[in-house]
């Protein structure tokens, strides 16, 4: 799988691109939500999504959890999440120039 090793380490200094964001794979249910591991918020509209939630590693994947579902287990889980992810869009920087 060639976006798997490429979404691995998508995420570089709080950032990462739009066209990788909406390649994640969402993270809807794991065997253990404690070994989930926070690497920041999201909160990004794009032309036909609206992406509100965590970006977190399970394992050495990277996973989407939409807002919803991390309010859904917090009740079993603490969420500290320390940082936004910024989400660049290299279509908007490139037109910019």
């Amino acid at each position: 799988m060639e976006w798997e090793k490429v979404l691995r380490d998508a995420v570089k200094e709080n950032s990462i691109k739009e066209l990788h964001l909406r390649k994640v794979p969402s993270l809807k249910t794991c065997e253990d939500w404690n070994k989930v591991s926070e690497l920041g918020m999201v909160d990004h509209k794009t032309k036909y999504a609206y992406y509100k939630g965590g970006l977190v590693k399970y394992g050495d994947r990277l996973f989407f959890v939409s807002q919803e579902r991390l309010d859904a287990v917090s009740a079993f889980r603490k969420w500290e999440f320390k940082s936004k992810i910024k989400v660049t869009d290299p279509e908007l920087v490139s037109d910019k120039k």
